[in-house]
């Protein structure tokens, strides 16, 4: 890839069939069209950079204890370059950021606090948290949503990588899904526990999709903070999310994330709010 000039067109021509949302080439990473976003193909799914950043930043031993994702600009379909800072702090408490620019330019940021991990012997009521998804098995979890290209006119992250199933919780009003990843984050890794909280993270604004049409409405994140006990385990994991909006073309998701072992998990964002321009 060195000596090839990137666009969006060649990254398309390159990666129409993709194995994973990234390419690494060094510093550098190749976004695939699995990791396009359902509002513009030419601009990424605040998903995928969200769990790009959350893989880069998630320690080999130590707890990922907080991210925050602050999507500067669009994140374009091109050339990425991810800068990392070293770690700052205590023995037990650190941060460390990153940058993803393109074309020189910040387009995407991060900070993660990181806790070095402290074993405990707890009491056990302290481990138990009600979760939702212990009522049902997860369901197969084996094929992303093919209908979002036929929606919107190109393949995406929602048809290419991301997989799901709503679950009907009687006499709760908020959302609940299962979600997973189809494909890895980046090609030859195996998926983390905390790319796939980051982007179950992002699909708290599936909440929106109750209350606003996608045919009629664009709603993105702006930003995103995840709060993690523990790295998640397995490979689904269960969302609790709900919304808020206000007719000023702002709100906010929540959820509560769950795994295989229980509650493990918070995600919150800054929710934009758009008419669209023309119907779908």
């Amino acid at each position: 890839m060195d000596n090839i000039e990137v666009d969006v067109k060649t990254i398309y021509d390159w990666l129409m069939s993709a194995t994973a949302l990234f390419v690494r080439d060094g510093s550098t990473f190749v976004p695939t069209e699995a990791a396009a976003g359902p509002w513009d193909r030419k601009i990424l799914h605040g998903a995928a950079v969200a769990a790009l950043l959350a893989g880069q930043l998630t320690p080999e031993d130590a707890t990922l204890a907080r991210l925050t994702v602050e999507l500067v600009a669009p994140v374009p379909a091109a050339l990425l370059a991810l800068t990392l800072g070293e770690p700052v702090g205590g023995r037990r408490v650190q941060r460390r950021g990153a940058t993803l620019t393109a074309d020189g330019r910040v387009v995407a940021s991060a900070t993660a606090v990181i806790l070095k991990r402290n074993p405990l012997e707890l009491p056990p009521t302290v481990l138990e948290h009600d979760s939702p998804f212990d009522a049902l098995p997860p369901p197969p979890l084996d094929e992303p949503n093919r209908f979002a290209a036929e929606l919107i006119g190109w393949e995406s992250f929602d048809s290419s990588a991301m997989r799901y199933e709503k679950m009907r919780v009687e006499g709760d009003a908020r959302t609940h899904q299962w979600v997973s990843l189809a494909v890895p984050v980046v090609e030859g890794t195996k998926i983390r526990g905390t790319e796939l909280a980051a982007i179950a993270g992002d699909y708290a604004q599936s909440a929106v999709g109750r209350q606003l049409p996608f045919a009629n409405w664009i709603f993105h994140n702006a930003e995103l903070t995840l709060h993690l006990a523990r790295e998640p385990i397995g490979s689904w994991i269960g969302m609790r999310c709900e919304s808020v909006i206000q007719p000023l073309g702002a709100g906010f998701n929540s959820a509560d994330l769950f795994d295989e072992a229980g509650r493990m998990g918070r995600a919150a964002s800054t929710l934009v709010v758009e008419r669209r321009s023309t119907k779908l």
